[in-house]
C-alpha cells in the first residue's frame, strides 16, 4: 500500500573507511506494517526527547525528520544493516523508506541502534523527498554525526549542519572496523 523508492544509504556510509555498498530498496507497507513503524517511530521520538536536553528545539527548528525506530546490524567478515524508517515530518505526507547496507572489513557480532535524520535546510529536505534517484549520504549531502553528551546534552558543535544524524539505544555487541 505504501512505498517508496528511495535509498537512504546511510548506515556505516557516514564514517566507513572500507567497502560500503548501499542497495537501493523499495519499501512496501501494509497499513497495518505502516501504523507499527508509525508507533515505534513515534516512542522513538518521544524517548529521545525525554533523555536528550535540548531535543526539542532540534525537532522545532527542523524542515524534516526521519526516525528509523531500529536498525539492525550483523556480520562476520561481511556485514549487512537493515532499518525501516518513516519520514515524520518534512512532507504532506508520511514517507515509508527501507534503508539496507553491505559492509566489508573487520565485522564481527550482531547489535541495534535508533537513529533519527535531522534535516535542516529546504534544499537537504527537497533533495531527500524527490524520488529522482538513489539518496547516498556522503555523495548528495553533507550529514553531521550529533554527539549527546553524559547527562543528556547536545554538543550544539554540529546541530545546523545541512542533516544531523542522531544515533542512539545502541544494544548487543559489534566490532567494526570497516
Amino acid at each position: 500500500m505504501f512505498k517508496r523508492n528511495t535509498n537512504v544509504g546511510l548506515l556505516g556510509g557516514l564514517l566507513a573507511m572500507g567497502l560500503t555498498l548501499s542497495g537501493q530498496a523499495i519499501a512496501k507497507f501494509t497499513a497495518d506494517e505502516a501504523a507499527e513503524l508509525d508507533t515505534e517511530a513515534k516512542a522513538t521520538l518521544e524517548k529521545f526527547v525525554v533523555e536528550t536536553k535540548g531535543a526539542e528545539e532540534v525537532f522545532a527548528n527542523a524542515k524534516g525528520v526521519l526516525v528509523c525506530p531500529k536498525i539492525r546490524k550483523a556480520g562476520a567478515g561481511v556485514g549487512a544493516e537493515r532499518g525501516q524508517c518513516v519520514l515524520t515530518s518534512g512532507a504532506d505526507e508520511k514517507l515509508y523508506y527501507l534503508s539496507t547496507a553491505i559492509k566489508a572489513g573487520a565485522i564481527l557480532g550482531v547489535a541495534s541502534h535508533s537513529m533519527i535524520l535531522v534535516m535542516n535546510t529546504d534544499t537537504a529536505m527537497a533533495h531527500f523527498t524527490s524520488g529522482a534517484r538513489e539518496w547516498e549520504f556522503g555523495v548528495d549531502a553533507s550529514v553531521a554525526v550529533a554527539r549527546i553528551g553524559v547527562g543528556g546534552d547536545l554538543d550544539t558543535t554540529n546541530l545546523k549542519k545541512d542533516i544531523v544524524s542522531f544515533i542512539f539505544g545502541e544494544k548487543g555487541l559489534i566490532a567494526d572496523v570497516t
